[in-house]
């Protein structure tokens, strides 16, 4: 949801009077009504049926206008696969851009931190939404990252996924980094730790319910290996 003003003045920018100004995501019909406000032609699309009725109240297309504007609403329901249908269509756009959009922790907005003021350290909390298997996790800001050093095993899978849900659920988190930022599918890698400094990287491998990701190098890989060959003794 947006107020008229947005579209009005991008239309008084790019679109003469009379002009036709497409709208592809109509929503409510705020672009539309800015259009029709403005002396433009207007069309509209949008997926979610539910908004033809408040897009006619918004529009007041009950109610002929001084100026004789004509409404049309119309309903269609697609058949078939849409994949189907796109390969049917006479040209796809694809970016020709390969942009790498991998985040760089550095402009993230939580984390360790120094506070210049008094020089003391502080941390900026969060919480964990979803654990999607013993080491992806979804932060509550959407960010999907990794655990450093844990490798899942099928067998454990489900037990190690209650261990961490137990021991994050409802509390404040924070993470910090290694040299490597990402895995192979632009996860951010991290280790997780509480409010009260709990780190839970180690603590999920001492539930002897992970293995140990033992494929590239990090600060903390002989711990790990340490607190494994404790388990099995």
């Amino acid at each position: 949801m947006f107020p008229e003003e947005l579209p009005s003045r991008l239309i008084k920018m790019f679109a003469f009077s009379g002009d036709t100004v497409l709208d592809p995501f109509m929503g409510s019909g705020t672009t539309s009504l800015a259009a029709k406000n403005l002396g433009r032609n207007s069309v509209g699309y949008e997926i979610n049926a539910k908004f033809i009725d408040i897009a006619r109240v918004k529009l007041n297309a009950q109610q002929q206008d001084l100026a004789g504007t004509e409404f049309h609403f119309r309903e269609d329901h697609l058949q078939g696969n849409i994949a189907d249908m796109l390969d049917t269509l006479p040209y796809l756009y694809e970016d020709p851009h390969k942009l790498d959009k991998k985040v760089d922790p550095r402009k993230l907005t939580f984390g360790s931190r120094i506070d210049h003021r008094n020089g003391a350290q502080r941390e900026e909390f969060f919480t964990v939404s979803d654990i999607l298997t013993p080491e992806r996790i979804r932060l509550s800001n959407g960010l999907l990252v990794r655990l450093i050093g844990i490798r899942a095993e099928s067998e454990k899978k489900e037990m190690a996924m209650r261990f961490l849900a137990e021991k994050v659920r409802g509390k404040k988190v924070f993470m910090k980094y290694e040299t490597i930022k990402h895995d192979e599918q632009r996860n951010l890698l991290c280790y997780l730790y509480l409010e009260n400094r709990t780190f839970v990287n180690a603590h999920l491998i001492k539930s002897g319910f992970v293995g140990i990701d033992e494929s590239y190098e990090y600060k903390y890989r002989e711990k790990f290996l340490t607190l494994t060959a404790q388990i099995d003794s």
